[in-house]
C-alpha cells in the first residue's frame, strides 16, 4: 500500500510538472508587443530594454521625442526584433507637421500625442491627422486623466476625452488610432467609440488595473459585445479584441503589467486566441510587421 501511495504521488507530481511545463512553453511562445513604452533619456535605456524584452519574445513601440530621434532610429536598425520606433510630437508646436514627416521618412511606425491646448478633435489639428493617415502612421492619443507638474499647464483631462477619437476616426477612416488608458475614467465612452470605429483600439495602461483589481470583471460591463449585432458595426469584433497590450512603465515593469492584464482577462474569461491578439498580433497586423506570431 505504501509503495502504491508513493507511486501515485510520483505520478501526480509528474503530471503537475508536465502541466507547468506546458504552461511555460505556451507563455514563451506567446508573442508580445508593448504598444506604449516611453523612451528614456539615459545612456543604458536601449541596452536595458533589449536585455529585458528579447528573452520574453517581446517588442516595444518606443515613443520618442525628437531629442531621442537618432538614438531610437539606430536602436531600431540594431535591434529590429525588439525596437519599434514611434515619434512623439506636441500638436500645438508650429513644427509638428515637419516632425511627422521626419519620423515617417526614417521608418517610424506611429506618433504619440499628449496634452493638447484644445480638444483632440479640434479642426486646427486635422492637418496633422491627415498627414499621419497619408504616411500610414498609427496615431496614439493620451485619453483621460493625466499627471500634474509644478509648472503652468494649458491642458486638462477635459481636452482628452475618448469621445474625441470618434470624431477623428470618422473624419480619417483609414487612420489607425490607439487611445491610451481606455479613457480613464470614461471607460464606457472609450468602449462605445471603439465598438463603432473599426480602426480604433485602446490600451489599459496606467492606474485602471490597479484601482479595479478587486473587481476586474467590471470590464465585461464596458466591453460587452461579442461581435456584430443589430446595434454594432457589421465590422465589429469581439469586444476584448479592441484592446492592445502596453506598459507605460520602465522596461523592468513589463512582468507586472503582463500579470495585471492576465488577471483582468482571467476575470473576464477571455479566450487564448483573443489574448494573443491583445498581447501582440493586433498591433503587428496594424503596423504591417513581418514577423512569425
Amino acid at each position: 500500500m505504501t509503495a502504491r501511495r508513493e507511486f501515485l504521488k510520483l505520478g501526480a507530481a509528474a503530471a503537475i510538472g508536465a502541466a507547468f511545463a506546458r504552461v511555460g512553453r505556451a507563455q514563451r511562445r506567446r508573442f508580445i508587443i508593448d504598444s506604449h513604452q516611453h523612451y528614456q533619456d539615459r545612456a543604458d535605456y536601449i541596452q536595458r530594454l533589449v536585455a529585458i524584452y528579447r528573452p520574453r519574445n517581446a517588442m516595444a513601440c518606443v515613443l520618442t521625442p525628437m531629442a531621442g530621434f537618432a538614438v531610437v532610429r539606430k536602436a531600431a536598425a540594431d535591434h529590429p526584433d525588439v525596437v519599434i520606433p514611434y515619434g512623439r510630437i506636441n500638436v500645438d508646436e508650429p513644427g509638428a507637421l515637419a516632425e511627422i514627416d521626419t519620423f515617417a521618412a526614417a521608418g517610424f511606425k506611429g506618433i504619440k500625442m499628449h496634452s493638447p491646448r484644445h480638444d483632440w478633435d479640434d479642426p486646427q489639428y486635422f492637418h496633422l491627422y491627415a498627414r499621419m493617415q497619408e504616411r500610414k502612421l498609427l496615431a496614439l492619443f493620451h485619453t483621460g486623466i493625466a499627471s500634474h507638474v509644478d509648472t503652468p499647464q494649458y491642458t486638462s483631462m477635459a481636452r482628452m476625452r475618448p469621445s474625441y477619437l470618434d470624431t477623428i476616426a470618422r473624419a480619417f477612416p483609414s487612420l489607425y488610432i490607439q487611445g491610451a488608458h481606455l479613457g480613464n475614467p470614461w471607460y464606457d465612452e472609450a468602449a462605445e467609440a471603439a465598438r463603432w470605429c473599426p480602426k480604433l483600439f485602446f490600451d489599459l495602461t496606467g492606474s485602471s488595473l490597479i484601482k479595479k483589481e478587486n473587481n476586474l470583471a467590471v470590464f465585461k460591463d464596458y466591453l460587452w459585445w461579442q461581435g456584430p449585432t443589430a446595434h454594432s458595426s457589421p465590422q465589429a469584433v469581439y469586444a476584448f479584441e479592441k484592446l492592445v497590450f502596453g506598459t507605460d512603465e520602465p522596461p523592468d515593469q513589463i512582468d507586472n503589467m503582463l500579470r495585471r492584464y492576465e488577471a483582468m482577462l482571467d476575470a473576464c474569461q477571455v479566450p487564448e486566441p483573443s489574448r494573443r491578439k491583445i498581447f501582440g498580433e493586433t498591433i503587428a497586423r496594424i503596423l504591417r510587421l513581418k514577423i512569425d506570431v
